[in-house]
């Protein structure tokens, strides 16, 4: 899989000699740009609509934003009708997690799904409904700071994963549980692998699908930068972690998955990524895949890559092949 070349591909995000010469000979430039890039970036991190009507005029986080989602990419075969999908509250008054519930009777199986940065619950619904029909209970929930869950600044998903832990507890706690997995993509599959990380050892799971997970927060935003303004991501990103914390306490360092961690041996990982996702390199699941498998006794993760998927698209470009990957990956077979 020449994990070397993929690694070396995000490698190209971190600080090195050749660069650090430049910061500082360009360094007024840096500072500036960067301080420029800070303020507009925090609108793009900050500002998103949580409720209201999309630009559809339809309400966002709704089940009828779900079926205006699924029309838009030719899926017509969800036939859950909306009274069947009971919304509530898990948590605290001070700290609720707005949660969709999906019963299958007499089952004791579950899979929790994880959305997308700036998505919602209905979102994390259009790729996991299929598991419906295969006898699971499905779970989904906004994120932290998404949605009517609690939180005012999105912390790109290390919050979201005590929030995924209180999850999944709840459900232990409240219902008899034979089989549980979780199912994330984007920001979601970021969050489900930082919980595997933090916290699976004493809240077990069954299986993890990740579909198109960034490894690390700082250089996913410094490819980002580079991506949307065309120029060398170290002339704009001085001091990121330390502006950032300013609003929201929390050190992006500490979402870094890029840890061997043996805990996770016996956890199995299906990683799913578009090879043409221009949002969040391809790399990064490769990296992942590889750095699982080097420290499992017996090889239980995959990973699957799509042709000519864009960013959480490989649902859309092969929906037969997506939907059988993933219901065989958590059943066990190959």
């Amino acid at each position: 899989m020449e994990y070397k070349k993929h690694y070396r591909n995000l490698k190209k995000y971190h600080y090195n000699w050749f660069n650090i010469t430049f910061v500082i000979l360009l360094f007024p430039l840096v500072i500036l740009l960067s301080w420029i890039c800070s303020k507009v970036f925090r609108v793009y991190l900050f500002k998103y609509k949580r409720s209201g009507l999309n630009d559809n005029n339809i309400e966002i986080n709704s089940y009828e934003e779900l079926l205006c989602e699924l029309k838009k990419h030719n899926v017509n075969d969800f036939d859950i009708p909306k009274d069947q999908i009971k919304e509530f509250f898990i948590g605290y008054t001070s700290k609720q997690i707005s949660s969709l519930i999906l019963r299958n009777q007499n089952s004791n199986k579950w899979i929790v799904g994880l959305h997308g940065f700036k998505r919602n619950k209905y979102f994390a619904l259009r790729n996991i409904f299929h598991f419906y029909k295969q006898g699971y209970n499905i779970l989904t929930f906004d994120a932290y700071a998404h949605g009517k869950t609690y939180g005012t600044k999105s912390d790109f998903g290390y919050t979201n994963a005590i929030v995924l832990d209180e999850v999944i507890k709840w459900i232990k706690m409240c219902y008899k549980v034979e089989e549980i997995g979780v199912f994330g993509v984007s920001m979601g599959a970021s969050t489900s692998l930082l919980f595997a990380n933090k916290y699976y050892k004493n809240n077990k799971v069954d299986w993890i699908i990740a579909d198109c997970a960034f490894s690390e927060v700082i250089p996913q935003i410094r490819y980002f930068l580079k991506r949307a303004l065309k120029l060398p991501w170290w002339l704009m990103s001085f001091n990121i972690n330390k502006n950032f914390k300013k609003y929201t306490d929390v050190d992006l360092k500490e979402v870094n998955l890029l840890i061997k961690n043996d805990d996770l041996n016996d956890l199995k990982i299906l990683y799913i990524h578009g090879k043409e996702d221009d949002f969040v390199l391809y790399d990064n699941s490769i990296v992942l895949y590889y750095l699982k498998t080097s420290i499992e006794n017996k090889k239980i993760s995959k990973l699957e890559l799509f042709e000519n998927a864009k960013h959480s698209g490989s649902l859309w470009i092969n929906l037969k092949r997506y939907r059988e990957k993933t219901t065989n990956f958590a059943k066990g077979k190959c």
